[in-house]
């Protein structure tokens, strides 16, 4: 499409020309999707914010200034929207982190899922842990230590490190399974439940 055509499209349009809206619509729908696609990465989320600077051209048609040239404005019009897109979601996320973070704060009977609440049980059995298993654990899961390397150090087979870190694991469940839920994502410990 020629952008004389894109021009006389908007000022049909502006007249409530739906035959316009459609062909304008047409037109552009599949390029402007896989536009918004290369910034957001999910189809449905690209042909929703194409959707949106449609029903946004149609609402305020009687409003909308001339475009100078049709194709460059609806390619602005959807990256703009790709932009609130993703701030939208980055705000929506931080709000389910908060809210994931506070959401017991306000319950007589659940403990705070504030992480500095959190960190004395987690260490607490880590502690009650038996002191060779306690060791591999921390040496494995907190030094970040490979298996093998662990197995030279301590002078054990590997499947021995195997086995503690296991039983490590498996132990630590079991002592926290009561606050297990309140750990916040980003806590580097949740990776071992």
């Amino acid at each position: 499409m020629n952008n004389l055509t894109g021009i006389n499209l908007f000022a049909r349009i502006e007249r409530d020309d739906k035959k316009a809206f459609d062909e304008l619509f047409f037109s552009f729908y599949q390029d402007l999707c896989r536009f918004a696609l290369i910034f957001l990465g999910d189809k449905d989320n690209s042909e929703e914010v194409v959707q949106r600077v449609f029903v946004r051209i149609w609402e305020q048609r009687k409003r909308l200034a001339q475009p100078e040239n049709t194709k460059s404005y609806l390619f602005r019009s959807v990256y703009n929207e790709c932009l609130k897109s993703l701030r939208s979601q980055s705000a929506q996320k931080r709000c389910y982190e908060n809210y994931y973070i506070h959401f017991l704060k306000d319950s007589s009977d659940a403990p705070t899922t504030d992480s500095e609440a959190i960190i004395p049980y987690l260490n607490a059995a880590i502690a009650a842990l038996p002191e060779r298993c306690r060791q591999i654990f921390i040496l494995n899961k907190i030094e970040g230590m490979k298996q093998r390397d662990i197995a030279e150090l301590l002078n054990i087979s590997t499947k021995t490190v195997e086995n503690q870190v296991a039983i490590a694991v498996s132990k630590l469940r079991a002592e926290l399974q009561p606050v297990i839920h309140l750990l916040p994502a980003s806590l580097i410990f949740l990776r071992f439940f």
